[in-house]
C-alpha cells in the first residue's frame, strides 16, 4: 500500500480549507438555528500556517522568480467561531461544519449555551486534526 507523503497531507489540508465553508450551529434536537460563511465576520480559519518559497515563473533571463506563500503545513487546523445574542437566541449546543455542496464534514457536542439577550456571546474552537503519518 502506498503512503500519503508530507506534500500529500498539505493537499489534503488545502483541500479542507478551500471547501469546508460553512459553520452551523443546532439545539439538542438538531433545530439549526444559526448558520454562517467560514472567513465572514463570524467564522475564520485561525491555525497558523507555514510559509514557503514557490516558483512562480520565470524572467526573461530563464531565472526562477520566487515568493513567499503559505502552506497548510500545520495539523492541527482550527476554526473560531463567534455569535452573539443579536445572531440567535435560545440554546445551542451542537457546531457543525459542512463543505461547499452542504454536507456534513464534522460535528461535535458541546455544552448547552443559552443566548438570553443581544449581548451574549459565545466562542468555539472547532479543532480538526489531519495528520503526517
Amino acid at each position: 500500500m502506498a503512503e500519503i507523503t508530507s506534500s500529500g497531507y498539505i493537499s489534503i489540508r488545502e483541500h479542507i480549507v478551500g471547501n469546508w465553508k460553512k459553520v452551523v450551529l443546532l439545539t439538542s434536537d438538531n433545530i439549526q438555528v444559526f448558520s454562517t460563511n467560514i472567513g465572514g465576520t463570524k467564522a475564520s480559519w485561525t491555525h497558523t500556517k507555514s510559509t514557503e518559497e514557490k516558483v512562480v515563473g520565470y524572467n526573461d533571463f530563464g531565472e526562477p522568480i520566487t515568493e513567499q506563500v503559505a502552506v497548510e503545513s500545520n495539523p492541527n487546523m482550527e476554526i473560531t467561531v463567534t455569535v452573539t445574542g443579536a445572531d440567535v437566541m435560545g440554546t445551542v449546543s451542537k457546531v457543525r461544519v459542512l463543505d461547499t455542496q452542504n454536507r456534513i464534514m464534522t460535528e461535535e457536542t458541546f455544552s448547552p449555551f443559552t443566548f438570553e439577550n443581544s449581548a451574549d456571546e459565545l466562542t468555539l474552537k472547532v479543532k480538526i486534526q489531519v495528520p503526517q503519518q
